[in-house]
């Protein structure tokens, strides 16, 4: 079964590795054209009419986790790197592309949480805000670095660096990584960085911080020199 997420992730890796376009060119027309349950009109006017429990807009989709479900914030924020970093390198274009992505940053920045952030879905279910979470946040802000005007956008970016002191490696990694790509829009992130590196540098000496391998993979690309290839960063 098609995972547009890994399909993001495989062929983000490819990329930045410079595999010929040739063995690229087949995923990235999928991934554009992939769709999730929003995409048809009649879910869209079910969440209209019906589905009121939560807060957005159906008309914004992105990707989804599985096919045949609604869009989350993750899986379109991995297609929206793969795809900015493909059109950054020359790899993709066209009206269909371009729509896919406005569309899938339209989506992201919908469910933003009112005060910045984002969790793993929706920002208001039942009238309730949810809280954001930090990987979230994280890939979220990685995917919207060309939108870093937009006040949400600012806005959640500041919640992020306020998490610095956080004592998780997993969660130190993925301020890092994601922050990394901000350091031109904003003076107050490279001083922040320094600091999370720091603290992420700390924690990596002790064994009870890293005791699965995703924190220590996170933690290895987090740690890499600034010069180095950030997965995350898809450079202007």
């Amino acid at each position: 079964m098609y995972r547009s997420w890994a399909s993001a992730i495989a062929v983000n890796t490819l990329m930045i590795l410079r595999a010929p376009p040739e063995t690229l060119a087949g995923a990235l027309d999928r991934l554009v054209k992939c769709r999730p349950l929003e995409a048809s009109w009649l879910v869209r006017l079910k969440f209209r009419l019906s589905d009121r429990q939560v807060r957005f807009d159906p008309t914004k989709y992105g990707w989804a986790w599985v096919p045949n479900t609604a869009s989350w914030v993750v899986p379109t924020s991995m297609a929206l790197i793969a795809l900015e970093r493909a059109k950054r390198q020359g790899l993709i274009r066209g009206n269909e592309f371009q729509n896919r992505l406005r569309l899938g940053a339209a989506m992201i920045l919908d469910r933003a949480c009112p005060e910045g952030g984002w969790n793993a879905g929706n920002a208001v279910v039942y009238g309730v805000p949810l809280r954001p979470h930090i990987d979230a946040t994280a890939i979220a802000l990685a995917a919207l670095r060309f939108h870093h005007s937009v006040p949400i956008v600012r806005d959640s970016l500041t919640w992020i660096l306020n998490r610095i002191d956080c004592p998780s490696a997993y969660s130190l990694a993925w301020v890092i990584l994601s922050s990394a790509a901000y350091k031109d829009v904003r003076p107050d992130v490279s001083p922040a960085l320094n600091m999370a590196r720091d603290r992420l540098a700390a924690l990596v000496d002790d064994p009870g911080a890293m005791q699965d391998t995703s924190t220590i993979a996170l933690a290895a690309l987090a740690l890499e020199p600034e010069t180095s290839n950030n997965p995350l960063e898809v450079r202007v």
